[in-house]
């Protein structure tokens, strides 16, 4: 039996692997404390929720446009006025299946066989293999943390070659939490504009952010081209599992992704759609004592982390991930299994500590390890401990 050689080119994600072998352990009887769900330990907020009841009741059930509904495409822009100075039509907007639906339908509509598009490593490990689907080929530009994994826009521009494309950036950044400066957002935009490039902007974090501000790039284009801003209701709204995400964009790639999402996933769910402009419109203060509460558990982590022998971890501006170098570890064993990368020091955490942590590995950065803190202080208590006994025990 046969399958497309694009399967060929796709590797399973990581974080799946974690979540998984966490599971079996699970089963198993064993308590396993997570440190690997990217998604907020909030519910969803009472007024959207509120409001989706409401559509059902109302019998909102029907397919909507392909685009997304038309009071939702209003919120956004909307939003994306009021909270990103960003001025767009809702002809300019399209609603998908979440924030990986959107980067999808991107891709498909402006990468083709043999194109390339620039990705700045750690990156989000679903970037590179969504590439790889449209038959591109992903370039990785590595950072580093001496840089706070802000890309050099000398390197950026060493790379750019005539199958050049597009270029993806995600700031906030899941997995490192860091923030990129106006300085290098800017650049990124003058650099596509000037190479006419697509800046894929991935923004899904953009509300979480302790005392930076997450730019868009859109800010320094006088009229909408080359730069996607990427948005979603997910990580902001605590939406994860209802997939609500959008983009903003020039009309006719709005188009083309409409073009391929109606031969594909149709339209988002209705009635998430109606929860969404409920969200948008409605009471935002939540989102204030939620990013606090998220800084405190950032500050303590980071504290705990950082005592810890062999391990550094820089400051995350945004996000609520950390992610530790804990390559000093590498070379030691225990109980005959070798310390080698990320991948083996996380399942020596997992089984010896019966922690969840995702590799460094599957983000394009082998020395780190991601930890999230979107848990309950007494769950980072409790893990923490446990990861700090059990490097205790490597030699």
């Amino acid at each position: 039996m046969k399958f497309a050689p694009r399967i060929d080119r796709v590797q399973p994600s990581m974080t799946m692997a974690v979540i998984e072998k966490a599971a079996t352990l699970r089963a198993q009887g064993i308590d396993v404390v997570d440190f690997g769900a990217g998604e907020p330990d909030y519910g969803t907020p009472e007024n959207i929720r509120d409001a989706a009841k409401r559509a059902l009741d109302a019998g909102y059930t029907r397919y909507t446009k392909n685009t997304g509904i038309d009071p939702l495409r209003e919120a956004i822009c909307v939003k994306l006025k009021r909270d990103n100075g960003l001025e767009y039509s809702p002809d300019q907007i399209i609603v998908s299946n979440g924030a990986k639906h959107v980067l999808f339908n991107t891709m498909m509509a402006t990468l083709g066989e043999g194109d390339e598009i620039i990705i700045f490593s750690p990156y989000w490990v679903t970037f590179p293999e969504m590439a790889k689907l449209t038959g591109a080929n992903p370039v990785i530009i590595r950072t580093t943390e001496a840089n706070c994994f802000e890309p050099s826009l000398d390197e950026v521009r060493k790379h750019i070659t005539e199958n050049t494309r597009a270029i993806l950036m995600n700031s906030p950044s899941n997995p490192s939490g860091m923030v990129y400066s106006e300085e290098t957002i800017a650049g990124l935009a003058d650099i596509c504009i000037k190479n006419e490039l697509y800046l894929i902007s991935d923004e899904c974090y953009e509300s979480i952010t302790y005392g930076a501000e997450a730019i868009s790039p859109a800010r320094y284009e006088d009229e909408s081209k080359f730069v996607v801003t990427v948005q979603s209701m997910s990580k902001s709204y605590a939406m994860t599992g209802w997939r609500v995400g959008y983009a903003a964009g020039n009309k006719a790639l709005i188009g083309n992704m409409a073009k391929i999402q109606s031969q594909s996933a149709s339209h988002a769910n209705s009635i998430a759609q109606h929860a969404a402009v409920e969200g948008l419109n409605g009471d935002q203060s939540f989102l204030k004592s939620m990013v606090a509460e998220y800084e405190k558990r950032r500050d303590y982590v980071l504290g705990r982390l950082n005592d810890m022998p062999g391990i550094t971890s820089g400051k995350p501006e945004g996000a609520f991930y950390a992610f530790p170098n804990v390559s000093s570890y590498y070379g030691s064993s225990y109980d005959g299994k070798k310390i080698t990368d990320s991948g083996s020091i996380t399942d020596f955490i997992l089984e010896e500590a019966n922690v969840a942590v995702v590799p460094g590995g599957g983000f394009g950065n082998d020395e780190n390890i991601r930890i999230s803190y979107a848990t309950s202080m007494e769950e980072l208590e409790r893990g923490l401990d446990r990861i700090e006994s059990a490097l205790q025990k490597l030699n």
